[in-house]
């Protein structure tokens, strides 16, 4: 992990920690680049390989399972070792399976190297919010937070752009390789930067060692504190929600709206887009209030209703584009929030573990929700993409009700993991 010395000036300080949240922003950023590169691929793979939407789906099922089930390992190491060299080989990783991917002549292939590219992917979250949290002073947390989901969620919307232009210049096969090899050139960046992840916490050997104990029985201590148990579900909600929007879209919008690749491209761009632009909004927020609840409430109500109209198809495409994009926005600003609540809900010293377990919801709804609405498109009511995405997000404000109701219990407390 990155210490930044108290014997540093301000300015010196400053520089330290835009250093460390830059490199693992940058990570977070391919992270999610890679999450959409095959659902945008989806049609030109089904038109070679004759799959359902429930097998492409199981594609990006089996890259979440592979997230969802490292994460909180990672966690571990990460708070005992460090983030430095898991990070350099988990981006490898995913860029290798994706140029592997991009050589598979049989859907089995595909399947296997989406699990390890989800393997390489459970790295990212642990290891960079457990830098965050440890670089950054406490009154700047909520803008790194922010620019951290703001990278994030920029890999999205360049996915949503760069994939479909370069699939339309070569086949999919190529496209693959031509990204993949893309990852491999950020990893030889962070490589080279790795003198930034050199120093470890101000905790000793000894006590990184002893504050762990098995996988199973951490896992169990995180399990038993109500806000982060929440949090883990909100995670899970907020994941199916988002996620049917980001891969089936491009699917569902031609055949409700009958519009091509272009429309296709701007509305979801337009949503992903619009996310980034409510983290940087939302980071300032988090820095100013604590009431994760009502950001998130507001967010996702609002954001139910247009998701509604635009299952409904009573709007023109144009105003779907707009829907698309305040609903975006509105899920943008909670995030910030949500990062914050998981912070200073963390044991200390736990960072790469609570965020680690958070994320596995992420991970797990990842994991569900390709399946989920690969089932609903394959069985043609379409309008359910959008209905069961305004469900998910109903319970998303549950669990952050609740988390947030748990939280005030602690009063603010991070209770101890062991």
């Amino acid at each position: 992990m990155v210490e930044i010395s108290t014997k540093m000036t301000g300015a010196t300080q400053i520089r330290e920690e835009r250093a460390a949240v830059g490199l693992v922003s940058a990570a977070h950023f391919f992270s999610h680049f890679y999450l959409l590169v095959i659902p945008f691929l989806f049609l030109s793979i089904q038109a070679e390989m004759g799959l359902s939407f429930t097998q492409l789906g199981l594609i990006t099922a089996l890259y979440a399972a592979g997230s969802a089930g490292g994460q909180f390992i990672m966690g571990i190491y990460v708070d005992r070792h460090g983030p430095r060299w898991f990070l350099i080989l988990g981006l490898l990783t995913v860029a290798l399976a994706y140029i592997a991917m991009g050589m598979a002549t049989a859907y089995w292939m595909l399947l296997v190297l989406g699990f390890v590219a989800g393997l390489g992917d459970s790295v990212f979250h642990p290891a960079d919010f457990s830098v965050i949290t440890t670089a950054v002073q406490k009154d700047r947390l909520g803008r790194s937070y922010a620019v951290h989901a703001f990278a994030g969620f920029a890999g999205f919307g360049a996915a949503a752009l760069v994939v479909p232009f370069v699939n339309s210049l070569v086949n999919w096969h190529a496209t693959l390789i031509i990204l993949g090899g893309v990852g491999v050139f950020m990893t030889a960046i962070i490589y080279f930067e790795r003198h930034r992840f050199e120093m470890i916490s101000a905790r000793s050997e000894k006590d990184r060692s002893t504050k762990s104990g098995s996988v199973m029985s951490d896992m169990k201590k995180f399990a038993s504190m109500p806000p982060i148990l929440m949090l883990f579900f909100f995670y899970v909600m907020v994941a199916w929600a988002g996620q049917g929007i980001q891969q089936f879209s491009p699917a569902a919008l031609p055949i409700l709206y009958g519009v091509g690749e272009a429309g296709v491209s701007t509305a979801v761009f337009g949503f992903l887009f619009s996310i980034t632009v409510g983290i940087v909004v939302g980071g300032y927020l988090a820095d100013k209030t604590t009431r994760f609840d009502l950001i998130a409430s507001l967010g996702y109500g609002v954001s139910i209703a247009l998701l509604i109209a635009v299952a409904m198809v009573v709007l023109p495409f144009s105003l779907v584009v707009a829907a698309f994009a305040l609903a975006g926005f509105l899920s943008g600003l909670v995030m910030p929030s949500r990062d914050m609540l998981v912070s200073a809900v963390s044991p200390v010293g736990a960072a790469g573990k609570a965020f680690g377990f958070v994320n596995m919801g992420f991970g797990f709804g990842g994991m569900v929700s390709p399946v989920i609405f690969g089932l609903i498109m394959d069985t043609g009511y379409v309008p359910g993409l959008y209905y069961g995405t305004a469900l998910f997000m109903f319970f998303a404000i549950v669990t952050a009700l609740a988390a947030a109701k748990y939280a005030l219990a602690t009063d603010g407390e991070p209770q101890p993991a062991g």
